[in-house]
């Protein structure tokens, strides 16, 4: 061979080596900024439906979904709006989603197992609806806080669906109470006496009174 052709076969497989190498199943077209900004609405959308299920569900442990889900998706908003701001020189205010808001004015209408039972889809759908856009970020997004961050938010909002199918087929549900303990109950609500709900407030009396009890033999 040629000392040119041996240049040429030189040249060619530095350039190779010095290539980027592209992420399998990468997508190029994924835009950071505009994720952050349809997850900021999508999320507030939740947390407005998470509000209406705390102050209108009888079920204690929807009840304690819902909040998980108000107190989670409102840091993550507050969290994507500092990131726009920090990277994008943005931001996002957020708002509720104008198609969203039909469905709202149902549930507003609804009470009891029906409430619960429509809320529980309406959440399960909304879900749905987000984590291939959270599957392509944990992919695909530049910065790494984003990818660990939509990959919380797959894993959590994928069990979230679960615990709203349980649900809606009249099942209970186990939730974190935060404080280190289990929050279960059924579908019956305070007024119709649901064994679950009085297992849970029997345990909560018997703490009560534990807790009283130390107290008094100290003094």
């Amino acid at each position: 061979m040629s000392r040119v052709g041996a240049a040429l076969l030189m040249a060619t497989g530095l350039a190779l080596a010095a290539a980027p190498t592209a992420v399998a199943g990468g997508d190029s077209e994924f835009d950071e900024k505009e994720f952050l900004a349809m997850t900021v609405d999508h999320h507030f959308g939740g947390v407005h439906m998470a509000e209406m299920c705390v102050q209108k569900t009888t079920r204690a442990d929807l009840k304690g979904l819902c909040s998980e889900i108000k107190h989670t998706q409102s840091q993550e908003i507050a969290t994507m709006r500092s990131w726009l701001k920090a990277w994008y020189s943005t931001d996002e205010t957020p708002s509720v989603p104008h198609e969203s808001m039909p469905m709202m004015h149902e549930l507003e209408g609804l009470s009891g197992r029906a409430f619960d039972v429509k809320l529980s889809r309406h959440f399960a759908q909304h879900h749905r609806e987000f984590l291939p856009e959270a599957d392509k970020c944990r992919k695909h997004a530049k910065h790494s806080e984003l990818r660990d961050l939509c990959d919380t938010m797959y894993k959590t909002q994928t069990e979230e669906i679960g615990k709203f199918e349980a649900v809606i087929a009249d099942k209970p549900i186990t939730v974190d109470t935060g404080n280190g303990g289990l929050a279960a109950a059924g579908s019956q609500g305070v007024g119709t006496g649901g064994a679950g709900w009085l297992a849970a407030v029997g345990a909560a009396a018997a703490l009560g009174t534990a807790a009283l009890g130390r107290r008094l033999r100290r003094q």
